[in-house]
């Protein structure tokens, strides 16, 4: 069906379209600015791209997360390890991650107009007590636009078996005197707007392993 059809009945199919999973997530941006999905991985998704990171990591196909314009890298502010993902990828595992992504891409410009247009993304391996510092995930592209492409943050946990007492949490602050500790649980999807939230992740107590990714706007470009 064309979008410009019949918009009366495009809205309804794409209400009834959605799951209960769809409208979780579409409320809990709405109201919140974020949301915490768990399950959102089944398990052999999870181990497959856990065993992923930990290929690229044997193979020295992780490299050391830096921070700022020109990738620092300093484990006292960010001590993990990351390995960039791409469509091209012959992975089934990552094929689907990114099936759901566009999935997730599309609900929200269709919900919220926020003309997301790509997805960059990275596996990342904490090691014990690594951690990193509050940080912003929005940064500026070009100097005098200030223009912030990055839209909007996934986070996708791997790590089987968590426990609470295993640390590693992602502290997401909602405001300036309350946050959220959200436990790096395998199979667990959060979201949240870019540019809104502040959050760093604590040290855990054993290995840590996500997906993280950040949906983007087009760049600026220059007439």
């Amino acid at each position: 069906m064309q979008v410009g059809a019949n918009p009366a009945c495009y809205n309804f199919v794409m209400q009834t379209a959605l799951t209960q999973q769809d409208e979780t997530i579409t409320e809990g941006l709405a109201q919140q600015g974020y949301v915490i999905i768990d399950n959102y991985l089944s398990s052999d998704e999870m181990v497959s791209l856990a065993q992923l990171a930990h290929e690229k990591l044997t193979r020295h196909g992780m490299a050391k997360a830096g921070t700022g314009k020109v990738a620092q890298t300093n484990a006292n502010i960010r001590g993990d390890s990351i390995h960039w993902l791409d469509e091209e990828s012959t992975e089934p595992a990552v094929q689907q991650y990114f099936l759901n992504m566009q999935h997730l891409k599309t609900l929200v410009n269709q919900h919220f107009y926020m003309g997301l247009s790509s997805l960059e993304t990275h596996l990342a391996i904490y090691p014990v007590g690594a951690m990193y510092q509050k940080h912003m995930d929005q940064f500026s592209v070009g100097q005098a636009q200030q223009l912030n492409t990055r839209k909007l943050s996934s986070i996708l946990y791997l790590n089987q078996d968590w426990q609470n007492s295993d640390g590693g949490e992602l502290r997401l602050y909602v405001n300036d005197d309350e946050w959220l500790d959200i436990l790096p649980v395998g199979g667990r999807l959060v979201l949240f707007l870019s540019a809104q939230f502040w959050h760093e992740v604590l040290p855990a107590k054993r290995e840590r392993l996500s997906l993280t990714g950040w949906f983007r706007t087009r760049e600026f470009q220059p007439i």
